[in-house]
């Protein structure tokens, strides 16, 4: 139900009349089932993602290029998503009980052993207020991706097919990312720190935000060179994945964010191709 997928697919299938049609019926059947508080959700939050998924098709030929579409409309409708429920005093649906999170996390680190991971995830949980354009551009990220590759999937046999996205070892983000970095590392030096919630927030989430690229392409990095120069018997797909499930776990993800952002910088898919 809270998919937009199917939705999409009718709408690559028939006309995005058709899928208007039943993006509306649907919002009215869950008002007039449960109420408009769901309805809001599913339409905002979910349902305007079918644009984006079936807007660029014929317009765009990369798969990347038609990703990224996806995940700016994504992004669009649960900001708007969010002031709406704002607006009508709903309150933030993304905000998270910080109250909670305290006592969970002094119920599961108790003792003098734990007593610095346990102030070290304090002061992480005090930047989560902070925290809610990177909560919304993942899960956007994650959203359009899931959807997308169920769409490319399910329509690949159709005439109207969705491009398809490159291989994961192909992945590559844009040196860009290292200005970006640069400037959330320059930020606090910059700006007033009378007036430094904003700037704080700014700095943290482009910090984050930036992580989470460097980490996918040091994951890429990994995953092309087990395509490319590990033997098949040595390491086979299901142990591919295992071990690039292992190195996104914290601790080791830190040395992938790192190769990752040597990787934009350097590109060493490309000189090692040369070399070859």
């Amino acid at each position: 139900m809270f998919s937009p997928t199917p939705m999409a697919l009718l709408g690559a299938r028939e006309n995005k009349a058709w899928m208007t049609i039943g993006l509306l019926s649907v919002t009215l059947t869950l008002w007039l089932i449960f109420d408009a508080w769901l309805a809001l959700s599913f339409l905002l939050g979910y349902g305007l993602l079918c644009f984006g998924l079936t807007l660029p098709l014929g317009k765009l030929e990369k798969g990347s290029e038609s990703l990224l579409f996806c995940t700016v409309a994504s992004i669009i409708s649960k900001v708007l998503f969010v002031a709406a429920s704002v607006a009508l005093g709903g309150g933030n649906p993304f905000a998270v009980d910080l109250g909670a999170l305290r006592n969970m996390l002094d119920t599961m680190y108790r003792g003098q052993e734990a007593a610095h991971l346990q102030e070290s995830l304090t002061q992480a949980v005090e930047l989560v207020p902070y925290m809610l354009p990177f909560f919304l551009i993942v899960y956007s990220m994650f959203d359009s991706f899931i959807n997308y590759r169920l769409c490319e999937a399910l329509q690949r046999k159709h005439e109207v097919k969705f491009p398809p996205l490159p291989p994961f070892g192909d992945w590559r983000f844009p040196t860009s990312l290292i200005y970006v970095l640069l400037f959330a590392v320059a930020l606090p030096f910059l700006v007033d720190g009378d007036n430094s919630q904003l700037w704080i927030m700014l700095e943290y989430n482009l910090k984050f935000i930036v992580n989470v690229f460097c980490l996918l392409q040091g994951l890429a990095l990994v995953w092309w060179w087990f395509s490319k120069y590990a033997a098949r018997h040595t390491f086979p797909l299901l142990l591919r994945i295992i071990l690039i499930g292992f190195l996104a776990m914290p601790f080791f993800n830190t040395w992938i964010v790192v190769l990752g952002l040597c990787d934009i910088c350097i590109n060493f898919r490309t000189k090692k191709l040369r070399r070859g």
